[in-house]
């Protein structure tokens, strides 16, 4: 299926200024002796993103800049258990993998890995909701050689009306199935099945909502399940790529959160701003927009 309806240029240009605020980020990280690991690896998968996902250079010139201050920061932290647990496994893995694919491991890294693998081996799923959870976490770690394939996975069909009617706890349940039943777009859905054919009438109606709302995490995912269903809704996707792409500022991060940062101003600076609030969601809208315009794209099987 063809996603691509931007031009290259355009692809590139909105790569290049968001990884130009990533370095500068990073750079002003340094000059105020920001030590927190969970920023420099957003930067490392934001970099990432832009490099392999978004731009067709191939040199990873930043990538490989950032992944030497990833290492070294790892190596000089005092507590560097604690610092990944603080990062999140997900983070944690996705860096780990960017850093194999260069054919580059770090001890520390290795051990968290191990640690979470077999952690999970212990335990025992509950329910299929349970496992689904999980699934993010178990695919990782395969992508890492650390778990055996995966199994199938289902998920729960809901009715029309509750698909629209659904809160923020059914659709993240909703977006958690769709991921692990089709692996990232990796299976294919059965297209005769009725509540296929529900959902993806509806989708895009809920990803419009979303981002009406502003409520950018929430249209992102369902945006990328969209694509992982492998469902062509052009002019849906055409507008909810508009929407994006207006997010990004003349600087390169992305979103407009002037009146909900107007309460932080007084106890937060601009740069805490930054890597609290504005990388993260640039993190989120680059990976979107990576997997959105680049069908040839996923983040967890990009490494």
């Amino acid at each position: 299926m063809e996603y691509r309806f931007l031009s290259a240029e355009r692809i590139k240009d909105l790569s290049t200024c968001a990884r130009k605020w990533l370095v500068a980020l990073q750079k002003e990280r340094e000059r105020k002796h920001h030590t927190a690991l969970v920023a420099t690896l957003q930067i490392l998968s934001g970099l990432w993103i832009c490099e392999k996902g978004l731009s067709d250079e191939g040199a990873l010139s930043a990538i490989r800049t950032q992944i030497q201050i990833v290492l070294q920061q790892i190596d000089t932290l005092p507590e560097i258990s604690a610092a990944l647990l603080h990062a999140g496994p997900l983070l944690v893995l996705t860096s780990t993998g960017i850093l194999h694919a260069l054919q580059i491991q770090n001890r520390h890294l290795e051990a968290f890995a191990s640690e979470i693998a077999h952690s999970l081996q212990c335990h025992t799923d509950q329910n299929d909701a349970d496992a689904n959870e999980l699934f993010l976490t178990r695919f990782l770690l395969y992508r890492l050689h650390l778990h055996p394939p995966l199994c199938a996975y289902g998920f729960r069909e809901l009715a029309a009306q509750e698909l629209l009617l659904a809160d923020e706890r059914i659709l993240r349940s909703l977006t958690t199935d769709i991921i692990a039943a089709t692996q990232f777009g990796q299976i294919k859905i059965a297209t005769r099945n009725q509540f296929f054919q529900t959902l993806t009438a509806l989708l895009p109606t809920l990803i419009i909502d979303a981002f009406r709302g502003y409520h950018l995490e929430r249209g992102m995912e369902l945006l990328r399940c969209l694509r992982y269903l492998n469902v062509a809704k052009m002019r849906s996707i055409h507008t909810s790529v508009d929407f994006l792409l207006a997010q990004q500022q003349s600087c390169g991060k992305f979103g407009f959160f002037a009146p909900d940062l107007a309460l932080l101003q007084s106890s937060a600076t601009s740069f805490e701003l930054d890597l609290k609030i504005y990388l993260p969601y640039t993190i989120s809208f680059l990976w979107t927009l990576a997997e959105i315009v680049q069908p040839a794209f996923t983040l967890v099987t990009s490494f």
